[in-house]
């Protein structure tokens, strides 16, 4: 009996002591209806710079409450950020913070919170978030994968069309990659398709695949050298999707660092910030996806090029190992990494021609031309930064 009346005392002591805590905790979360809300004009703001924060109290419709006597303390529990009591917010490092206003009524010592969640940005975060909606030289940036990319429909490149020499010339514009080249004849013209992968000056790696054409077929006995030309397929593109994976920590686990969505390419780019542990080969890069061909036709004389160029062909997409392909229909999902320099026709590669055709000054013109277009494209970054 003694232990069921304890029972019974210790139920209600606890069902009081819960009423009076719900009291309290909604007591102090209250001052007599009113609310109280964060103006903030930005929630990313560039590394020191300022803004003015507001807070903003509005009380009920007969409220005897004047919001002239509440108090507004302001705080910013992280050392990237100050705020000092008028809600001056200063922005010290890159990252998320939080800012909040505490309003107090001085008379009934009752309290109500609010909060805003402020990022501090760099140059490079804001340069990102411009090359979101503008091309600048070229450049575009993919913010939910992360990785840059060249705008297709309004790069300069695209005018140029492509030829082998750009290839031979790479290494004196510190362009270390690996490629495979597939040449076939398709729809009475000369098509070429392009896969790289690798390193991209001394700041970015990345991969591409790029479609060309010539208006003519190539004939059985016709070669193909370093000065054969091909005009960029920008009004003939193909649907592609790829992905790169990267051994960073030389342990041999390859880890997605981005998607190329699904879209119709002639030329689809990805790169990222970073350099390879080793170039020569470029195989801690894996360059997975697949390509829609127009047709069955053109998938055949594709996949024929890559077993020329090394590939095996797998039995089914969950078969596929490094350097291999699966063919269906007029889709091929393929997975590259230890192919270096592979071509499906003889192609002259001459470095000394390279040089001739760039009239004896590219080893001294094309890392100067290098450096040149990377000051002028962060000096453009600089000035937008500022503008914006």
């Amino acid at each position: 009996m003694k232990k069921t009346k304890l029972t019974a005392v210790t139920a209600v002591f606890l069902t009081l002591l819960t009423l009076f805590l719900s009291v309290n905790v909604s007591a102090a979360g209250e001052i007599g209806g009113a609310t109280v809300k964060i103006i903030a004009e930005r929630t990313e703001i560039p590394i020191g710079d300022f803004q003015q924060l507001k807070a903003e109290i509005t009380v009920p419709e007969g409220s005897d409450i004047d919001p002239d006597r509440l108090v507004t303390e302001w705080s910013c529990e992280s050392y990237r950020c100050n705020v000092d009591e008028t809600g001056l917010y200063y922005a010290v490092a890159p990252g998320n913070v939080e800012v909040k206003a505490t309003v107090t009524d001085p008379e009934s010592g009752e309290k109500i919170t609010a909060s805003v969640k402020i990022r501090n940005t760099t140059i490079l975060d804001d340069t990102n978030d411009y090359l979101v909606d503008h091309t600048v030289m070229g450049y575009r940036y993919n913010k939910e994968n992360g990785y840059y990319y060249y705008d297709q429909d309004n790069t300069w490149q695209k005018k140029m069309g492509f030829m082998n020499a750009f290839d031979d010339i790479s290494t004196y514009l510190t362009l270390v990659y690996d490629y495979v080249r597939v040449n076939y004849n398709y729809g009475g013209k000369a098509r070429m398709l392009q896969f790289w992968k690798g390193q991209y000056g001394v700041v970015f790696y990345g991969s591409e695949i790029g479609y060309y054409y010539r208006d003519e077929e190539m004939g059985e006995d016709e070669k193909i050298d370093s000065y054969t030309h091909f005009e960029c397929a920008s009004e003939d593109k193909l649907g592609m999707q790829t992905s790169l994976y990267w051994d960073k920590n030389r342990d041999g686990k390859y880890r997605l660092q981005f998607t190329v969505p699904y879209d119709q390419y002639w030329w689809c780019t990805g790169f990222k910030a970073g350099h390879l542990w080793n170039t020569d080969p470029c195989d801690e890069l894996r360059l997975e996806g697949f390509i829609d061909l127009h047709d069955e036709e053109e998938a055949a004389a594709v996949a024929q090029g890559l077993v020329d160029c090394g590939f095996t062909q797998a039995a089914a997409n969950s078969k596929l190992e490094p350097d291999s392909f699966f063919l269906e229909g007029n889709r091929i999902t393929f997975s590259w990494r230890d192919i270096s320099e592979a071509q499906n026709t003889e192609v002259q590669k001459s470095t000394v021609n390279a040089l001739i055709l760039s009239g004896g000054f590219a080893l001294l013109f094309m890392p100067v031309a290098f450096f040149i277009m990377t000051f002028m494209f962060f000096v453009v970054m600089f000035f937008i930064n500022i503008i914006n």
